[in-house]
């Protein structure tokens, strides 16, 4: 196992393929409570399975929607924190690397930080889609509207969001997979590592010879296979991993040509 910061620059100045996948607990900082933080804000008095389901979409639509739109305004009032931003910095930090975040959040926050490769696995709370996939998908604009039924089919429209009991979209999953499996340096980053499938994209990346660094202040079952776990938040972590990059990568253009591939 690593044991500091420094043991992770000489790994990613050689990466090729960087996969940063993140969970509930980067978006804290920026405001948004994640689920298992107890009854407070959007989840206080609120049975999940009657607001994120297809079963309580079925019974009370107008429940459903009327709890996304409150995750919708949410949303809009809210910025990226210092660790959505610094993981957007990594892209021009290791140009030669193509830097991949797989989220399992649904605020948009890494695209507004500017990260350009965010493959949302379990959907987007900014968009609105066509419950019977027949194509149609539009963005959700703050103070929007939506669309109640499906312009182009006539089947009820929903948020674009993945609820209990669905399958992940196998075309978005699939690159999430491809860019696991590629990974060189693999973060996992706010999750509780334990929403399936999802979860197991750590696994595959450490068995096929991924660098696992684990960014969370509590353990979690991915914690012992880590080669690096760095018990801080993400905001903590990633300006501190940002500033020991840049550094070493100063200090390296000097004796290689600025060539950091292997």
């Amino acid at each position: 196992m690593t044991h500091t910061i420094a043991d992770l620059l000489q790994p990613l100045a050689q990466a090729r393929e960087v996969v940063v996948f993140t969970g509930a607990g980067l978006s804290a900082d920026s405001g948004i409570p994640t689920f298992r933080d107890g009854a407070t804000g959007l989840w206080a008095n609120i049975d999940p399975e009657e607001v994120v389901s297809i079963e309580g979409f079925e019974r009370d639509p107008d429940k459903v929607w009327a709890w996304h739109e409150s995750m919708r305004s949410l949303v809009a009032d809210v910025c990226p924190n210092a660790g959505h931003d610094e993981i957007a910095e990594l892209e021009s930090l290791l140009p030669n690397a193509r830097v991949t975040v797989v989220t399992q959040n649904i605020d948009g926050l890494h695209q507004a930080a500017g990260s350009t490769r965010v493959l949302e696995i379990h959907g987007s709370a900014l968009r609105v889609r066509c419950h019977d996939h027949c194509g149609f998908v539009e963005a959700w604009e703050a103070g929007q509207t939506p669309h109640r039924r499906c312009p182009s089919c006539g089947a009820p429209a929903r948020p674009d969001v993945v609820w209990f009991g669905e399958a992940l979209d196998e075309e978005v999953f699939s690159l999430a997979a491809q860019a696991t499996l590629d990974a060189d340096v693999f973060f996992t980053v706010g999750t509780s590592a334990i929403i399936q499938p999802a979860a197991s994209l750590a696994m595959a990346a450490k068995e096929y010879g991924a660098l696992l660094i684990e960014v969370n202040p509590h353990e979690t079952p991915f914690s012992e296979h880590a080669d690096y776990s760095a018990r801080i938040g993400a905001s903590e972590f990633f300006p501190s991993l940002r500033e020991a990059l840049e550094n070493f990568l100063e200090k390296t253009d000097g004796r290689d040509g600025n060539d950091h591939g292997r």
